[in-house]
């Protein structure tokens, strides 16, 4: 009599946005069955041409229905954050979001069984520094997105150690792919329209990953038992200048590599003007001194420990990855134009 094969269940929040939906579309490819929560059906429509994909619409906050979709769940994977928030969200704002979010996603997981608990955090955990950051380096948060990132971090772990839930940390830094809505979709932008500028000499480097190898990751720590209870920096095998990310999408687009450059110390003095104006009129402008050190900071972090104990390899290159957001981006394009 042939055995009866048992499919596998996992739930994906955050199912809507970039690494939510490469997950669920993966998972739904390897034979899942996936509880896919997202906070709008409307913008979440995509995720049904997957199959095996059950759309849930709600937050975090509702225990009920968190219990509900948990149950009978193998994995979760907790991609859902606040993270590209409107200028003056409040610190409480983003603990609701993060922090309590995850604390009643954690409490579901464990009273219904789940074997397996993934959660995306991100490198922001760690103080700005030039110096490669590790899974020992100092956590150090300077925003109320790190902080919050680390505070879940906090619960995802301990409920581990108290539960027996095989709960697993991933830190990211910028993470690009399609349905990517934050600083590299703006970046890609800026450059096809002709108004993107280096800040200094363009050389600081900045630690990125493709969406497709944090796919990759998150499905092989989620079965890996050595990850139990682990934190893993997850990046590109190597960061990148501000010119080689800029350049190479200026030629995945087709358009011209000659960028002009704007003297760091400009760019300085241009911020602090900008922060002073805000301060005497309440204006917010685009250009903040904050943003001007970002822009020129390293922001480095090294993957060297899921490689060195998981055996993880990323795949994708960053002209792959960046092709394919720029492709994914023209067909969205095309079809707008179709259908006005």
């Amino acid at each position: 009599m042939a055995e009866l094969s048992i499919q596998r269940s996992a739930l994906v929040t955050g199912a809507a946005g970039c690494i939510g939906t490469a997950l669920t579309r993966r998972l739904s490819r390897t034979g899942f069955h996936v509880q896919a929560l997202v906070r709008d059906r409307r913008q979440a429509g995509h995720l049904l041409d997957y199959g095996g994909v059950d759309l849930i619409e709600g937050d975090l906050d509702s225990t009920d229905l968190l219990n509900e979709v948990v149950r009978g769940c193998d994995l979760v994977y907790h991609a859902a954050a606040r993270v590209h928030a409107p200028s003056g969200t409040s610190e409480a704002e983003f603990t609701s979001a993060n922090v309590d979010g995850t604390r009643h996603l954690v409490e579901a997981a464990v009273n219904n069984g789940v074997r397996s608990f993934v959660f995306f955090s991100t490198v922001a955990v760690y103080p700005e520094k030039d110096n490669v950051q590790n899974e020992l380096s100092h956590t150090e948060p300077h925003t109320p997105y790190g902080a919050s990132k680390l505070a879940a971090e906090g619960l995802v772990l301990k409920a581990g150690i108290e539960s027996g839930l095989k709960s697993t940390v991933l830190r990211l830094p910028v993470v690009y792919g399609p349905r990517d809505r934050g600083n590299v979709a703006k970046l890609i932008q800026a450059i096809r329209n002709g108004r993107f500028f280096i800040v200094g000499n363009g050389e600081n480097l900045k630690s990125m990953i493709a969406v497709g190898n944090v796919v990759d990751a998150a499905m092989l720590v989620a079965d890996e038992e050595k990850a139990r209870g682990e934190i893993y920096n997850v990046c590109d095998s190597r960061p990148y200048s501000q010119c080689e990310i800029a350049e190479t999408i200026a030629e995945l687009l087709g358009r011209s590599k000659n960028f002009f450059t704007l003297p760091l110390f400009w760019m300085h003095n241009a911020g602090r003007l900008a922060d002073r104006v805000n301060a005497l009129t309440g204006i917010t402008l685009p250009l903040t001194a904050d943003l001007v050190r970002k822009l020129a900071a390293n922001t480095i972090s090294s993957s060297a420990k899921i490689e060195r104990e998981l055996g993880f390899k990323p795949r994708i290159s960053l002209r792959e990855g960046l092709e394919e957001v720029i492709t994914k981006e023209e067909e969205e394009r095309q079809i707008t134009k179709q259908t006005k």
